[in-house]
């Protein structure tokens, strides 16, 4: 019998990740919403996917099973992938804890960082007992129309990658260590799968090559997801010469503090050929406008729905690391600040219109 795989976090991102699984493992989703629950059942469990980048060209899959996290019928979970909001994270893991030990393999796929730092530390503050962490960086772009809400229709408007790394089991400088680091042999079967279907892109890293990609991912989603969202526009209007010098002051300064919190980022034979203000810039550039230009970003589509956003472990990460080493960040402290208040506008539009 095929192994179970959970997915903790079903929106476009957590589904479009185990589209390769499904027809390998038994794919389960574990889903709060109770609309969301009934659409699958009277659907029978279809899930499908737009893709823009492939004129138009519908692809779906269908699940194993829908649960709740009360009524997982395994005993223990030995595979998880986590795409939940990064600010939900501790809270819809809690439940699951009990089915959940240092066999299990858990692939968190979310945007921001800091998130795996807080697992460790509210969940399993003790290293001897964490489970696998494995961490994925998706560049994918990926959103639901509005008329689509509680559905499992998504739209995939561009096509690109995703990197896979194995986390270690302690963060602390000079503990960060990982057994069988980059070796996709060792992985799970199923990260083995998302590796070799071909069907996202996908490669494996060491932890020190994929850390680079995510501080790579991180200022994407720092200039697009929020600038996008104060703005409130589609990826491609974005593209003006003006945005252009606004990205280059995010990048700049997320660059000088990360560079003094995260020292070990320079370990990597990749640092020099990445994480450069220039290359950022052209890569955010080519991410955003060209492969996603069609995209509507995930935080300004949680704007436009009234949903609270992931802007602390985005600009709000840079932020924190800056107050930790003694530098400033005020550009991106503007950044956040303007995302909350044009979440405010909408809740107070909407608010008034009701």
């Amino acid at each position: 019998m095929s192994e179970s795989v959970y997915v903790l976090g079903a929106g476009g991102i957590g589904c479009l990740v185990s589209y390769p699984l499904a027809k390998a493992f038994k794919l389960n989703l574990i889903v709060r919403s109770i609309a969301k629950r009934e659409y699958l059942r009277e659907n029978a469990n279809k899930i499908q996917f737009k893709q823009l980048f492939n004129e138009g060209n519908i692809v779906s899959f269908v699940v194993n099973g829908v649960y709740t996290a009360d009524r997982i019928p395994d005993k223990r979970i030995k595979n998880l992938i986590v795409s939940v909001k990064t600010f939900d994270t501790i809270s819809a893991i809690k439940p699951l804890m009990e089915k959940i030990d240092r066999r299990t393999n858990i692939l968190f796929v979310q945007n921001g960082m800091g998130v795996i730092d807080e697992v460790y530390a509210k969940l399993w503050p003790e290293k001897s007992i964490r489970p696998a962490i494995y961490q994925g960086v998706i560049s994918h772009g990926v959103y639901q129309e509005l008329n689509e809400r509680n559905t499992f229709n998504y739209v995939h408007a561009g096509f690109s990658g995703l990197k896979i790394c194995k986390m270690p089991r302690s963060l602390e400088d000079g503990e960060q260590m990982v057994d069988g680091d980059g070796n996709l042999e060792e992985a799970p079967s199923f990260i083995q799968t998302l590796i070799t279907c071909g069907k996202l892109n996908a490669k494996y890293y060491t932890y020190k090559d994929l850390l680079v990609y995510q501080v790579q991912k991180l200022m994407v989603n720092e200039c697009m997801n929020a600038v996008t969202t104060i703005l409130d526009c589609i990826n491609f209007e974005l593209y003006t010469k003006t945005a252009v010098v606004l990205f280059r002051e995010i990048i700049s300064e997320s660059l000088n503090v990360l560079n003094k919190s995260m020292p070990i980022l320079k370990e990597s034979t990749l640092y020099d050929s990445i994480l450069n203000v220039d290359s950022l810039v052209e890569y955010t550039k080519k991410c955003g406008f060209i492969v996603n230009g069609k995209n509507s970003t995930s935080m300004r589509q949680d704007v436009l729905n009234l949903r609270d956003v992931e802007i602390q472990y985005i600009n709000g990460y840079v932020v924190k690391q800056g107050k930790k080493v003694g530098y400033a960040a005020s550009v991106n402290k503007a950044i956040v600040l303007l995302v909350k208040t044009r979440m405010e506008i909408n809740r107070d539009r909407a608010s008034r219109d009701s």
